[in-house]
């Protein structure tokens, strides 16, 4: 099984005018996304599932790339993702799917930390920078700590 993580654009500032959790993508956020999902397109098989935290900009994040890999399926929304999600419902959510490709779109810092989970016992210092995606290989079901990081590219890299 494959696990992709997805963390979203760049997104509006904290105020106190919204609530964290109404936060949008930028412009600028969104056409970072989208220059990035463009060029993953050609190297990342569609996925068969695309799970996204609640989260407006999480929300956005995914509905952009199921746009540009023409995911058919309906994106699941779990509030499992939100902020502050933990490692142990990302293997829950994976394993409960019959699937080889399964997307999640959430939030920093909580995908660095589960990246280090899901690749080892003594904790792997990761960058997840906004609009990033990891490949954690599995060779059967999901696990703590069995997964093989294949990649993590920051969107970055497609802006220049």
């Amino acid at each position: 099984m494959n696990i992709y993580l997805i963390r979203h654009g760049e997104a509006e500032k904290s105020s106190f005018n919204k609530k964290d959790f109404d936060r949008e993508l930028t412009n600028t956020g969104k056409v970072k996304l989208k220059n990035a999902a463009l060029a993953w397109k050609d190297y990342i098989i569609p996925f068969d599932y695309l799970i996204s935290s609640p989260f407006a900009r999480a929300l956005q994040t995914a509905q952009i790339i199921a746009e540009y890999f023409e995911i058919k399926n309906e994106i699941i929304v779990d509030k499992k993702l939100s902020a502050g999600s933990r490692t142990d419902s990302i293997i829950e959510i994976a394993n409960s799917l019959e699937a080889a490709n399964v997307a999640f779109v959430g939030h920093q810092p909580d995908f660095s930390e589960h990246v280090s989970n899901l690749i080892s016992t003594n904790g792997a210092n990761v960058d997840f920078k906004k609009a990033a995606i990891a490949k954690i290989f599995f060779h059967n079901k999901v696990h703590p700590s069995r997964g093989i990081l294949e990649f993590l590219i920051p969107a970055g890299i497609f802006n220049k």
